[in-house]
């Protein structure tokens, strides 16, 4: 997927944000609020975008193949010379993985981990596992799990570079765990399930596998209208990888979002990402976002701008 800016300069500039900038969040449902079932009526707004509603095989082996040769958090490495997996490797690129340079996902696992003392948490598409380890180090059971063997192979390392244990660490697919009904007390995903071909299927996969009242903490989707999907649409330009993109990462509107989520009460819906923060990128494009468009960003009224938030996180409880 592209983001292209090149005929038109302002999007260069723009494009940045989706690449590098981390945010604040804006509840619209509240986590105070008393849980209701989400209603189901037929979505308010027709998606436009070309989503990927069954994916076949070829998508599939596509998607993973992806994935296992650019694993979260590679694209930040520096010092070549620097060995994956060892303590030094996971040390250069932790300030920028997700936990870490988005100060919302910390605060959530926080949360989250002070409810789940103790209970059995299945986390899907771990990546090098630096979500995963905050949850251990934080008394929560751990499965870790993810759909490409270089990175569970890395997130082995990483746990025992960090002296933790998880209960599991494993190669699975979100569109077809292999888990038994009512296994897990929490679900988490943090990027992941839009870009599986098949959201819909793997959200009915995590509620499968979630006992009844366990947590689905899903941080995030991409949604639209936002300025990443504007971007996306009409652009050319990588979101993920500078070199090459995934093949899916779907937009979705609120509403299409939360209409996936059958079986669940909705206890938080988030936007999130509407304010631009340092990068992780250099040269002139770098630049660009940092002396230009991120000073100027930053200064649209945080109203608007939370509505022009590319992310939405939700927590539900399955009923």
């Amino acid at each position: 997927m592209y983001l292209a800016c090149r005929d038109a300069p302002w999007l260069r500039l723009a494009w940045a944000a989706a690449n590098f900038g981390p945010i604040q969040s804006s509840k619209f449902l509240s986590s105070s609020s008393a849980l209701q079932p989400f209603d189901r009526r037929p979505s308010l707004v027709v998606c436009t975008g070309d989503l990927v509603t069954a994916p076949d095989q070829t998508l599939r082996t596509a998607v993973r193949d992806y994935w296992d040769s650019h694993t979260l958090g590679k694209q930040y490495v520096r010092d070549r010379s620097l060995e994956p997996g060892t303590p030094e490797f996971f040390a250069h690129i932790r300030p920028w993985m997700n936990p870490y340079k988005f100060p919302w996902i910390m605060d959530r696992i926080e949360r989250e981990a002070a409810r789940l003392q103790g209970k059995h948490l299945l986390e899907i598409g771990c990546g090098m596992g630096f979500d995963s380890l905050e949850f251990l180090k934080r008394g929560v059971r751990v499965t870790a799990t993810d759909l490409t063997p270089n990175a569970v192979a890395l997130a082995r390392k990483h746990f025992a570079v960090e002296g933790v244990r998880a209960e599991d660490v494993r190669v699975e697919t979100v569109l077809s765990l292999s888990f038994p009904d009512e296994t897990f007390d929490a679900v988490w995903a943090n990027g992941v399930l839009h870009a599986t071909g098949d959201t819909a299927l793997a959200i009915r996969e995590c509620r499968r596998v979630l006992k009844p009242g366990g947590r689905a903490i899903i941080s995030h989707f991409y949604r639209k209208p936002s300025w990443m999907y504007w971007l996306n649409r009409y652009g050319r330009e990588n979101i993920e990888y500078k070199e090459e993109d995934p093949p899916v990462n779907e937009f979705y509107t609120d509403r299409e979002i939360l209409d996936m989520f059958p079986g669940f009460a909705i206890e938080e819906a988030a936007r999130e990402h509407h304010r631009a923060l340092p990068v992780h990128r250099f040269g002139l494009k770098a630049a660009l976002y940092r002396y230009g468009f991120r000073p100027l960003y930053n200064l649209i009224p945080s109203p608007l701008a939370k509505q022009l938030a590319y992310k939405l996180s939700v927590t539900a409880v399955k009923i």
